[in-house]
């Protein structure tokens, strides 16, 4: 058995400070937040600076040409999901794409690719939220491009690794401009000129100039050129969408995720189900909260309501009784696996707090690492592939429309109460992310742990048909309890990168307490 002392380990300090504080996939993106958090900026001003640079520090797993859904919360605690995902193309629907031969979406190339969303929303947040020009929240990033980003243990794992390699020989373009596969060493300084010069044509001439004019000429250009079906139309009728977030009670306080067509649904759902339909732990007590049987039972019924409701709001309708009590306390629960559509990779997130008390939980994407392969190399961007999971059938909720949004793994979460807000949460892991935020959020607010143990005690993961992934450090009597449930276990690593990357911020009064997961290059900077 696993006894408590080996999992209470803790890897890292909690931060705490006083005013501010910027927790982000990158330490370079944490620390261009927590300076702009110091001159004076405010929550969405950090998070703009810090997303701007993260594309810069990882760009195999976020970028220019990817999506954003965030969420923004004033310090009375009213909350506003920011959605910068953008559109299929025009030009693509499953019957134009069937007229090709096709059965099924590509994993990676031109047909893929949907409107990249992330400049638009770091311009239309910082319009509306924020209190610096775009030139100033982009001046880390590029100052960082130019510089070039010093490649840490995470970088070196990817850019030696057999991914990396695979997509080179598919992409050759991506050697261009992030360098060959194999043979990295760790701080050498990864240069990226071409995104610099991009990210200064949009701090001269404003983040609209993605989208319409010269420069989004020219960079369209080069993505058509390679088969993306985006046209200049796609890109000029873009925008960011702004709306209420959807949220539930639970224990005392309010949890919000962004409405559809993020997955945020499914980690309202489990929360929801954890108490209306509530399990003990383990009788063996090799858990003291989550009964990992039971776990996958309410995950299964979320991901099916996630599976027919997220997607584009035109093409779906929520029932307003969906998440309540009565209704939650009537769905069946199923004892064993049910197969469902995985897919997808790599996303960047970052949370703020600000000395007023307003909150940011921004999470940005190329979808799987370098999302779609496609390059456009004058502009030192990679075009995500965020239609990969969508169907070429008649589905009503998954299949290809055109001009539609799809799908979205983004998950951005908050919690809030009485005085404003309490957590700032956010983790890459694509069907990973609502569970590894579940886990923390029960960990921390229901079995105690400050934040940065809630952060690392071990996870479990499942993502379709019948494998379910523990981590190393899990306890060993799990594997007969799911064995006998039907389910098959892999056991990965101790510390595992699968299982995402949490980044959260714990506000307590007039104190702030940061958790970075040591499973990411995760790092919290107090302001």
């Amino acid at each position: 058995m696993t006894t408590r002392e080996e999992v209470f380990r803790s890897h890292r300090p909690i931060i705490m400070g006083d005013r501010g504080m910027v927790v982000a996939g990158h330490p370079k993106a944490a620390e261009a937040g927590a300076a702009m958090l110091r001159s004076g900026g405010n929550a969405i001003d950090a998070a703009i600076a810090a997303a701007a640079t993260l594309a810069i520090a990882i760009p195999f797993m976020n970028g220019l040409g990817g999506d954003a859904i965030a969420l923004y919360a004033r310090s009375d605690g009213d909350v506003t999901a920011i959605n910068g995902s953008g559109a299929t193309p025009r030009a693509a629907s499953s019957h134009e794409l069937r007229k090709r031969g096709l059965t099924l979406m590509p994993q990676r190339g031109p047909l893929p690719v949907t409107v990249p969303g992330v400049v638009a929303a770091w311009g239309e947040a910082l319009d509306r939220f924020g209190t610096r020009s775009f030139a100033e929240v982009l001046k880390p990033a590029i100052e960082l491009a130019e510089q070039g980003v010093a490649l840490d243990a995470s970088a070196i794992h990817f850019f030696n690794g057999a991914e990396y390699a695979d997509l080179v020989k598919q992409f050759p373009a991506l050697a261009t401009n992030f360098g060959p596969a194999g043979g990295r060493r760790l701080g050498e300084r990864l240069k990226q000129h071409a995104a610099a010069a991009t990210m200064r044509v949009l701090s001269a001439q404003g983040w609209r100039s993605f989208y319409s004019g010269d420069l989004a000429r020219k960079w369209l250009a080069e993505a058509r050129a390679s088969g993306v079906l985006i046209d200049c139309e796609d890109l000029e009728g873009h925008a960011t969408v702004f709306e209420r977030g959807l949220s539930i009670p639970w224990r005392g306080r309010e949890v919000h995720v962004a409405p559809p067509n993020s997955q945020g649904l499914a980690l309202l759902a489990m929360l929801a189900l954890s108490e209306v339909q509530p399990a003990p732990p383990p009788p063996d007590r090799s858990d003291p909260l989550i009964d990992p049987v039971a776990y996958l039972a309410r995950k299964t019924a979320a991901f099916t309501m996630r599976d027919t409701y997220c997607a584009d709001q035109r093409r779906i309708c929520l029932p307003p009784d969906l998440l309540s009590p009565d209704r939650l306390r009537k769905l069946e629960l199923q004892a064993g696996p049910a197969m469902s559509v995985a897919g997808g990779g790599d996303t960047s997130t970052l949370v703020v707090i600000d000395a007023e008390g307003s909150a940011v939980s921004w999470v940005q994407s190329l979808f799987e690492s370098f999302g779609s392969g496609i390059v456009c190399p004058s502009h030192g961007l990679v075009l995500h592939n965020r239609a990969m999971l969508e169907r070429l059938d008649s589905d009503p909720v998954r299949g290809l429309r055109a001009g539609f949004r799809t799908f979205h793994t983004l998950c951005p979460a908050m919690v809030t109460g009485k005085g404003g807000v309490e957590l700032a949460i956010a983790t890459p892991g694509d069907h990973g992310q609502p569970q590894a935020l579940l886990q923390v959020i029960r960990r921390h607010f229901e079995q105690g742990l400050d934040i940065q143990s809630a952060i690392e005690w071990p996870r479990l993961r499942h993502d379709d048909g019948r494998e379910v992934v523990l981590e190393s450090r899990c306890p060993s009597e799990w594997n007969d309890a799911l064995t006998k449930a039907g389910w098959t276990v892999k056991r990965v690593d101790s510390w595992s990168r699968f299982m995402g990357g949490v980044n959260a911020i714990r506000k307590r009064d007039d104190l702030v307490m940061g958790g970075a997961d040591p499973r990411r290059s995760s790092y919290a900077i107090a302001e």
